[in-house]
């Protein structure tokens, strides 16, 4: 399914309610000087998708004007995660050409249902970038069982696209089963944008600027021996990677810079725990095979 979309909306006040019952639980407005480590955890070194070539530090993180800044920078730079006595490929590469930054919520704050988290955001434009803001599910399994939920992933080949993305495991098992849904803006970096996920006990939803993109049912997620990964906490992460999935980058093009104005978690009936749940977090994903203009659309 694809969806066009108009203008985005402007920042406001953080409400504290919003119609259909959505009490605020849990929000970062980046009004500080640097990441608030109460409620944000740095991800560092190279950790994910192997095609990638960038490194994540925590000096491309930065709180400045009222943003959380996400800098992407081509630079040599030390994998603080290299060493050449553990066999990972993590661990096997001592530098990479490029700096960026990621955060995430894993270990500080899970989101609960129902929930509806809430960021607005402005992706950089340069060739090779792939931001993304998604969430991991935390429970027994590993991914893709565990279940992700890419609210948007944008690569710099296609400016005018955003992917929004369901995953879970088919029958509960590690092979990838995803709903894709794109929505299409001219130009995705011109300006900011509200992006939604929003969940309940029946329905999980995407909306961008306050349009449904995209939706599934809870229980297309059951799994056979009675669980369902939709049904668990998750955590998110907000990072931009560098080629993997996108286009090679040209290192001319940077630094360049994804901008997060805030994020905010809405929840309903009892206040929530501002704390993260006891489970141990899923594994990161595994490497994304690399996919360039031709990836096919569902």
């Amino acid at each position: 399914m694809m969806a066009l979309l108009a203008a985005p909306l402007s920042a406001t006040d953080t409400p504290e309610t919003l119609p259909g019952g959505w009490r605020l639980d849990w929000a970062d407005e980046f009004d500080g000087s640097k990441l608030n480590t109460k409620k944000w955890q740095h991800e560092l070194g190279v950790i994910r998708n192997q095609d990638a070539v960038q490194t994540y530090t925590k000096d491309c993180v930065k709180v400045r004007g009222g943003k959380l800044i996400l800098l992407s920078k081509a630079h040599e730079t030390k994998n603080s995660n290299y060493n050449p006595a553990k066999d990972h490929w993590t661990h096997q590469r001592k530098t990479m050409p490029y700096a960026s930054g990621s955060v995430t919520t894993r270990g500080v704050k899970h989101f609960e249902c129902p929930g509806r988290l809430e960021i607005r955001a402005k992706v950089p434009r340069a060739k090779g970038v792939w931001p993304a803001l998604w969430t991991m599910h935390v429970n027994q399994y590993g991914w893709p069982a565990n279940g992700e939920i890419d609210i948007l992933e944008h690569i710099s080949q296609e400016p005018e696209t955003c992917y929004s993305i369901f995953r879970w495991g088919a029958n509960g098992s590690n092979r990838e089963h995803k709903v894709i849904r794109t929505t299409r803006i001219p130009d995705y970096s011109k300006d900011f944008h509200t992006y939604v996920l929003e969940w309940d006990e029946e329905v999980m939803r995407i909306l961008i600027d306050d349009a449904e993109v995209g939706r599934v049912r809870i229980e297309e997620a059951n799994y056979p021996d009675g669980n369902n990964p939709l049904r668990t906490p998750c955590y998110l992460i907000m990072n931009t990677a560098i080629d993997g999935w996108a286009e090679a980058p040209d290192a001319s093009q940077y630094p360049v810079q994804f901008e997060i104005d805030y994020v905010r978690y809405y929840t309903k009936g009892e206040k929530a725990s501002a704390g993260a749940a006891d489970e141990e977090p899923a594994e990161p994903r595994p490497a994304r095979k690399k996919k360039k203009k031709n990836r096919r659309k569902k």
